[in-house]
């Protein structure tokens, strides 16, 4: 049977998390509440992409990159893996996180490997270790051409008794030298960076900027802002962050943190969501960043920019999912994934997170059915 009690603290964790963050989602956010027609609409015969490994069996997060030759890396955080062949969320363990392969740009028709680790004992295991007692849940990454693949990852640390019993002390990132191999053969280097003397920590969303590698940093504390880091892409190829420059604004440009001063860098974003994408849309030519907006029953909010740096737009709210309206919603964590391909040209695919604030609905026939599952969407973005 599921070792129940440390499952159930590990997910209200995460519950308790996006609750404390979203409330300051909820107050700054003022998102274009009217949806355009037609703009978005689900995409249900994609998402049995999630349910070809019997043993996995749900996860939130859902972070993507590419690694070229046709290959998605699907990054996820808590995971549920079965440890009997009965393959039901009673008979699991809930891990910190899990990873998976696709092969091929349409989810209706793609291969998937999914990966985590092994305990002596056989039991399933995080893919990117605990270290003590520090943990990681995975952020954004990059691969680099021709080169490593790069991911960086939130560090939490348990706090027994104080506060929501866990606190993120900072980021590292996981450099993986060959990732064209098998993803069982990955053994990921991981460089724990130093912590910044403000409240911004890298990186939900990543992209490529030249010779230069652009993070969103977003602070943990009240509503989410969004700032940018950027690291050179050789020294970040090498698990270095050392030489990384924040943005300080159209007049000082890219500075290191010594040189920002008492006031931090600048943020460009006044809610840019606990967890997000933003990509280069080469339709719209424009920036596109995607969030949830909104706590338990959410919205699903696209902004633009001509330049990474902005002005950013205000969020336009392009989708509800169907199931902020059923009972006890927990909706979050939406995200844009444009290296995957819709039924038509014009649609950009996105993915959001289902959960239940009462944890023993997850268990349910219909809840393992439909809740702690990726939802796919398809929004008319360059429209």
């Amino acid at each position: 049977m599921m070792p129940i009690h440390s499952s159930y603290h590990r997910l209200r964790r995460t519950l308790f998390v996006l609750a404390a963050v979203a409330s300051g989602v909820v107050s700054c956010a003022s998102p274009n509440s009217a949806m355009t027609r037609d703009s978005a609409r689900p995409w249900a015969e994609a998402e049995g992409l999630f349910h070809r490994d019997p043993r996995w069996l749900g996860a939130d997060a859902a972070l993507t990159i590419p690694l070229g030759s046709g290959r998605t890396l699907w990054l996820f955080g808590d995971t549920f893996v079965a440890t009997s062949r009965a393959n039901v969320r009673s008979e699991s363990v809930m891990v910190r996180n899990t990873v998976a392969i696709q092969d091929g740009a349409d989810p209706r028709n793609s291969a998937i490997v999914f990966g985590w680790r092994e305990k002596p004992d056989g039991s399933p295991a995080s893919f990117f270790p605990e270290h003590g007692q520090r943990w990681y849940w995975p952020g954004h990454g990059i691969r680099l051409a021709e080169g490593p693949l790069v991911i960086f990852l939130y560090v939490l640390i348990g706090t027994p008794g104080t506060g929501l019993g866990f606190a993120c002390t900072g980021y590292a990132v996981a450099v993986i030298d060959d990732p064209d191999t098998p993803v069982a053969t990955w053994e990921p280097r991981i460089f724990e960076a130093a912590s910044s003397a403000f409240d911004a920590i890298p990186a939900t969303a990543v992209v490529r900027d030249g010779d230069h590698v652009i993070a969103l940093a977003i602070r943990q504390e009240g509503a989410h802002a969004g700032t940018l880091v950027r690291y050179p892409a050789a020294s970040l190829a090498r698990g270095e962050t050392t030489q990384a420059q924040w943005w300080a604004g159209d007049t000082r440009g890219w500075v290191p943190e010594a040189g920002l001063g008492s006031g931090g860098p600048v943020f460009i974003m006044d809610d840019a969501g606990a967890e997000c994408s933003l990509h280069w849309d080469p339709r719209s030519k424009s920036f596109i960043h995607v969030a949830s907006y909104g706590f338990g029953a959410s919205t699903i909010g696209l902004r633009r920019a001509k330049t990474i740096t902005g002005p950013w737009s205000s969020p336009d709210i392009v989708y509800r999912p169907p199931e902020s309206d059923g009972p006890r919603p927990f909706v979050y964590a939406a995200k844009a994934h444009p290296e995957l391909v819709g039924p038509d040209a014009k649609d950009l695919v996105v993915t959001y997170a289902t959960n239940s604030f009462e944890f023993a609905d997850l268990f349910t026939t219909q809840g393992e059915r439909s809740l702690y599952w990726p939802r796919f969407v398809l929004v008319r973005a360059s429209e």
